[in-house]
Protein backbone atom coordinates (compact mmCIF):
# COMPACT_ATOMS: atom_id res chain seq x y z
CA UNK A 1 0.00 0.00 0.00
CA UNK A 2 1.39 3.45 -0.89
CA UNK A 3 2.46 5.75 1.92
CA UNK A 4 0.00 8.41 3.04
CA UNK A 5 0.04 11.77 1.32
CA UNK A 6 0.37 15.09 3.10
CA UNK A 7 -2.86 17.07 3.03
CA UNK A 8 -3.80 20.68 3.52
CA UNK A 9 -6.89 22.78 3.00
CA UNK A 10 -6.35 26.26 1.58
CA UNK A 11 -8.84 29.11 1.31
CA UNK A 12 -9.14 30.53 -2.22
CA UNK A 13 -11.49 33.14 -3.69
CA UNK A 14 -13.51 30.33 -5.29
CA UNK A 15 -13.72 28.05 -2.25
CA UNK A 16 -11.59 25.83 -0.06
CA UNK A 17 -9.07 23.73 -1.98
CA UNK A 18 -7.83 20.43 -0.58
CA UNK A 19 -4.33 19.65 -1.82
CA UNK A 20 -2.53 16.32 -1.47
CA UNK A 21 1.26 16.24 -1.76
CA UNK A 22 3.44 13.16 -2.13
CA UNK A 23 5.91 13.29 0.77
CA UNK A 24 8.73 11.65 -1.22
CA UNK A 25 8.65 13.84 -4.34
CA UNK A 26 6.96 16.99 -3.05
CA UNK A 27 4.61 16.88 -6.06
CA UNK A 28 0.92 17.66 -5.89
CA UNK A 29 -0.84 14.38 -6.63
CA UNK A 30 -4.42 15.60 -6.21
CA UNK A 31 -6.39 18.71 -5.42
CA UNK A 32 -10.09 19.19 -5.04
CA UNK A 33 -12.41 22.10 -4.32
CA UNK A 34 -13.94 20.46 -1.29
CA UNK A 35 -12.92 18.30 1.67
CA UNK A 36 -9.55 16.57 1.97
CA UNK A 37 -11.28 13.23 2.60
CA UNK A 38 -12.98 13.39 -0.80
CA UNK A 39 -9.72 14.24 -2.59
CA UNK A 40 -7.95 11.37 -0.81
CA UNK A 41 -10.79 8.99 -1.67
CA UNK A 42 -10.58 9.98 -5.36
CA UNK A 43 -6.84 9.32 -5.24
CA UNK A 44 -7.24 6.10 -3.27
CA UNK A 45 -4.62 6.96 -0.63
CA UNK A 46 -4.51 7.65 3.05
CA UNK A 47 -3.53 11.09 4.25
CA UNK A 48 -1.96 12.99 7.10
CA UNK A 49 -2.89 16.61 7.79
CA UNK A 50 0.25 18.61 7.05
CA UNK A 51 -0.15 21.79 4.97
CA UNK A 52 2.67 22.64 2.57
CA UNK A 53 4.14 26.17 2.76
CA UNK A 54 5.05 26.15 -0.96
CA UNK A 55 1.48 25.29 -1.91
CA UNK A 56 0.10 27.96 0.44
CA UNK A 57 2.39 30.63 -1.04
CA UNK A 58 1.59 29.60 -4.61
CA UNK A 59 -2.16 29.65 -4.01
CA UNK A 60 -1.97 33.01 -2.24
CA UNK A 61 0.01 34.46 -5.15
CA UNK A 62 -2.42 32.91 -7.66
CA UNK A 63 -5.41 34.43 -5.86
CA UNK A 64 -3.63 37.81 -5.94
CA UNK A 65 -3.20 37.62 -9.73
CA UNK A 66 0.18 35.95 -10.25
CA UNK A 67 0.11 32.36 -11.45
CA UNK A 68 3.87 31.90 -11.79
CA UNK A 69 4.36 30.17 -8.43
CA UNK A 70 1.38 27.89 -9.10
CA UNK A 71 3.02 26.78 -12.34
CA UNK A 72 6.27 26.08 -10.49
CA UNK A 73 4.73 23.50 -8.15
CA UNK A 74 5.47 20.00 -9.49
CA UNK A 75 2.54 17.69 -10.17
CA UNK A 76 2.34 13.95 -10.65
CA UNK A 77 -0.65 11.93 -11.73
CA UNK A 78 -1.27 8.59 -13.37
CA UNK A 79 -2.39 8.59 -16.98
CA UNK A 80 -1.56 7.48 -20.49
CA UNK A 81 1.39 9.02 -22.32
CA UNK A 82 -1.04 11.16 -24.35
CA UNK A 83 -2.81 12.35 -21.20
CA UNK A 84 0.53 13.32 -19.66
CA UNK A 85 1.46 15.26 -22.81
CA UNK A 86 -1.91 17.02 -22.73
CA UNK A 87 -1.55 17.93 -19.04
CA UNK A 88 1.93 19.30 -19.74
CA UNK A 89 0.53 21.41 -22.60
CA UNK A 90 -2.28 22.65 -20.33
CA UNK A 91 0.26 23.70 -17.72
CA UNK A 92 1.91 25.82 -20.44
CA UNK A 93 -1.26 27.87 -21.10
CA UNK A 94 -0.38 31.31 -19.73
CA UNK A 95 -2.11 32.57 -16.60
CA UNK A 96 -5.19 34.61 -17.51
CA UNK A 97 -5.50 33.09 -20.98
CA UNK A 98 -7.48 30.21 -22.44
CA UNK A 99 -6.95 27.75 -25.27
CA UNK A 100 -9.45 25.59 -27.11
CA UNK A 101 -9.50 21.82 -26.95
CA UNK A 102 -8.39 21.84 -30.61
CA UNK A 103 -5.49 24.20 -29.91
CA UNK A 104 -4.22 21.97 -27.11
CA UNK A 105 -4.58 18.93 -29.39
CA UNK A 106 -2.48 20.71 -32.02
CA UNK A 107 0.08 21.66 -29.35
CA UNK A 108 0.67 17.97 -28.61
CA UNK A 109 0.94 17.11 -32.29
CA UNK A 110 -2.50 15.47 -32.51
CA UNK A 111 -4.69 18.10 -34.21
CA UNK A 112 -7.65 15.71 -34.51
CA UNK A 113 -7.57 14.71 -30.84
CA UNK A 114 -9.74 17.45 -29.32
CA UNK A 115 -11.92 14.80 -27.66
CA UNK A 116 -8.83 13.22 -26.10
CA UNK A 117 -7.98 16.64 -24.67
CA UNK A 118 -11.46 16.80 -23.15
CA UNK A 119 -11.04 13.33 -21.69
CA UNK A 120 -7.63 14.18 -20.22
CA UNK A 121 -9.06 17.34 -18.68
CA UNK A 122 -11.97 15.38 -17.23
CA UNK A 123 -9.46 12.98 -15.64
CA UNK A 124 -7.18 15.70 -14.29
CA UNK A 125 -6.82 15.43 -10.52
CA UNK A 126 -4.61 18.49 -10.00
CA UNK A 127 -6.68 21.60 -10.74
CA UNK A 128 -5.63 24.46 -10.56
CA UNK A 129 -1.99 23.26 -10.69
CA UNK A 130 -2.83 21.66 -14.04
CA UNK A 131 -5.28 24.38 -15.10
CA UNK A 132 -7.78 22.50 -17.25
CA UNK A 133 -10.24 25.30 -16.51
CA UNK A 134 -8.23 27.30 -19.10
CA UNK A 135 -9.26 24.84 -21.83
CA UNK A 136 -12.48 25.90 -23.50
CA UNK A 137 -14.67 24.84 -26.37
CA UNK A 138 -14.33 26.68 -29.67
CA UNK A 139 -18.01 27.59 -29.27
CA UNK A 140 -18.20 28.38 -25.56
CA UNK A 141 -17.04 27.46 -22.10
CA UNK A 142 -16.91 23.67 -22.53
CA UNK A 143 -17.18 21.13 -19.76
CA UNK A 144 -15.53 20.92 -16.36
CA UNK A 145 -16.68 17.76 -14.65
CA UNK A 146 -20.19 19.13 -14.26
CA UNK A 147 -18.91 22.28 -12.56
CA UNK A 148 -19.08 24.86 -15.34
CA UNK A 149 -19.91 27.57 -12.79
CA UNK A 150 -16.60 26.83 -11.03
CA UNK A 151 -14.81 26.89 -14.40
CA UNK A 152 -16.27 30.33 -15.13
CA UNK A 153 -15.23 31.61 -11.69
CA UNK A 154 -11.68 30.28 -12.13
CA UNK A 155 -11.37 31.92 -15.56
CA UNK A 156 -12.78 35.19 -14.17
CA UNK A 157 -10.37 35.08 -11.22
CA UNK A 158 -7.40 34.77 -13.54
CA UNK A 159 -8.69 37.39 -15.98
CA UNK A 160 -8.64 40.16 -13.36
Amino acid sequence: MPSPVLAGTYATPVGDLAVLVDPASGAVVASHFGPVAQAARELGRGWVEQPDARVAAALESWAAGDGSLLASIPVSQEGSQLQKEIWEAVRAIPFGETATYGEVAADVGRPRAARAVGTACANNLTTPFTPCHRVVSASGIGGFGGATDLKRRLIALEAQ
